[in-house]
């Protein structure tokens, strides 16, 4: 009887704790900064002083929530317009370095410039990823000059006068087992 292996994903929830709280926190301040200035407003537009007398305010009490509405609305409207303008300016900290990473890997790196190195701004989100790119690419222009290096030995034992069949053989194997450090 053959076992049947369970071949159900599992979803994996690992993230980078300390980024996902920094974002936490700033989405909560954005939320907070909205509902702030709505409340403030909100209590600025709403706390008048209310007629000379108690009377009044019982024929004035029919219209209060007529009074309070453009109150509401526009605490609303300005907090939606300022938490949509902090909001706006957010991404940016993780967008623009994503893009520009982004677009050196494509530009530069897939036509064969291992020299890039991902500089970004103080306060951009992704700063360990730009690290490991150039980790990254740092190791790759290390075992390419290796390669580089071990061609042109190869290449001065071919123009010697008599060249040495075992030390170009050795030099080959050499070489190929730079190569085949690649996984390709």
């Amino acid at each position: 009887m053959k076992v049947r292996k369970d071949r159900r994903r599992k979803i994996n929830f690992s993230v980078k704790r300390e980024m996902q709280f920094r974002l936490l926190f700033k989405i909560i301040t954005i939320i907070f900064v909205g509902v702030g200035l709505m409340g403030l407003i909100f209590y600025l537009y709403s706390n008048r002083e209310i007629s000379h007398s108690y009377r009044q305010f019982h024929v004035q009490a029919k219209n209060f929530l007529d009074y309070l509405l453009p109150a509401v609305v526009v605490s609303l409207a300005i907090a939606f317009i300022s938490s949509l303008a902090i909001t706006i300016f957010f991404p940016h900290k993780i967008a623009g370095p994503l893009f520009r990473i982004e677009r050196d890997i494509k530009e530069r790196v897939a036509k064969g410039d291992f020299t890039v190195r991902f500089k970004l701004r103080k306060g951009d989100e992704v700063h360990d990823l730009a690290e490991a790119l150039n980790s990254v690419l740092e190791s790759l222009s290390i075992k390419i000059g290796k390669i580089k290096k071990n061609v042109e030995g190869i290449d001065n034992l071919l123009k010697a006068e008599e060249p040495d069949i075992k030390e170009v053989e050795t030099a080959v194997e050499t070489l190929r087992k730079e190569i085949d450090s690649f996984k390709v």
